[in-house]
């Protein structure tokens, strides 16, 4: 009996460290070396109209997250995480500064957030998907120094796209397509690279999924100096469906 007893035990406490582990998992996707090996999208001219008929959905819940203190508390089904709310104020030492609650994905399962902190005077973010029933971190890598823009899912939550303006190149920016696994992979994730784009001749101000396979980019130009700057907005159309194809 006594055998049995430890036995149990010792199942028990595997199972506990076991759901800790994989509470703490975290997984990161958009290194450059990565996308280089992979498929750039191929965008076409589109219309104002073509855009407009897309859907606007914000498909991002503005939820009040739970507040305790200095903290951020995220329920999920392995349990609660705290997390240290980000504090801007100029009198911190370098280091991490805390995290930013941005919302939550209902067709992602996930809470979006931006991990702040500073080295040698400079600001550095990512945002961080955090899988609300594994608890499992989903970092999206920037490719500059804040974080990139809150990503789009598709309708489906089959694909996701996101966005970087270059803060010190004029007209450029990064488009990422992210692959979204069900379930995941215990050990690359839920997310994988799937193709990108980035181009020095215009900026992006807004994406729209038509459907699983296409979205279009409303982006733009600035054009002018000082009070004289405006924007000159132009539409590009992708399909994904030949690469779906090929890495399905």
């Amino acid at each position: 009996m006594f055998k049995i007893s430890v036995a149990i035990t010792i199942i028990f406490l595997f199972l506990i460290r076991t759901a800790l582990g994989q509470a703490n998992k975290e997984f990161a996707v958009g290194y450059a070396d990565s996308y280089d090996n992979l498929p750039t999208i191929y965008f076409k001219k589109a219309t104002e109209q073509d855009y407009k008929k897309a859907s606007a959905v914000n498909q991002l819940t503005h939820s009040i997250p739970i507040i305790n203190g200095k903290n951020i508390i995220i329920p999920t089904g392995k349990g609660k995480i705290k997390l240290h709310k980000y504090n801007d104020s100029p009198d911190q030492p370098e280091g991490f500064r805390g995290w930013e609650y941005k919302g939550y994905f209902p067709i992602l399962k996930s809470y979006a957030l931006i991990s702040h902190s500073v080295s040698e005077h400079l600001g550095f973010s990512d945002l961080v998907l955090i899988d609300s029933n594994s608890a499992v971190k989903n970092t999206i890598i920037s490719v500059g120094d804040a974080a990139v823009e809150l990503p789009i899912p598709s309708p489906s939550g089959r694909f996701l796209t996101y966005y970087y303006n270059y803060d010190y190149e004029r007209n450029s920016c990064f488009i990422g397509l992210l692959k979204i696994q069900d379930g995941g992979n215990r050990k690359k994730g839920r997310l994988s690279e799937l193709m990108s784009f980035q181009t020095k001749d215009w900026a992006v101000e807004d994406i729209r999924w038509l459907d699983d396979n296409s979205f279009i980019v409303k982006a733009y130009a600035m054009q002018g100096q000082g009070s004289q700057k405006k924007k000159q907005f132009i539409y590009f159309l992708t399909k994904l469906d030949t690469v779906v194809r090929q890495t399905d």
